[in-house]
């Protein structure tokens, strides 16, 4: 039986690694086997940037079974300083009080939990500082 992919990709996922081309100098998360830009396989791993700003942001009131302990909750578009874009919950702040272009920071944190098998899902939020 094979792990579930959040558990075989816990290492990227929990530490923010994803590529840097060698060939094209572009850098792509989530990791790959090649580069995403210019397809070549001379890539290196490449920590994230662990701040950045607020793009886009909407508040889930409708979430999934494993994440309705967090409703409503805030997800966003977040540019990391190095470019690259992700997309992931703003915490520890209010609705209202977001806005976009405000500075955040990545932090480590629970992001689901299956009430069925007991999987505890870690990775990234964002918090403004």
């Amino acid at each position: 039986m094979e792990p579930p992919k959040i558990w075989r990709e816990r290492r990227e996922r929990y530490l923010g690694i994803g590529n840097n081309c060698l060939d094209c100098k572009e850098k792509s998360f989530p990791k790959a086997n090649y580069c995403l830009k210019c397809s070549s396989k001379n890539i290196e791993e490449y920590k994230l940037a662990r701040t950045g700003k607020i793009l886009h942001f909407t508040q889930v009131t409708q979430p999934a079974q494993e994440t309705i302990m967090y409703s409503p909750f805030i997800i966003g578009l977040i540019e990391l300083d190095d470019g690259i874009k992700v997309t992931g919950q703003i915490v520890d702040y209010n609705y209202d009080d977001v806005k976009e272009g405000m500075k955040v920071r990545m932090i480590f944190r629970v992001l689901s939990i299956d009430k069925e098998e007991g999987l505890i899902k870690y990775g990234y939020k964002f918090v403004p500082y």
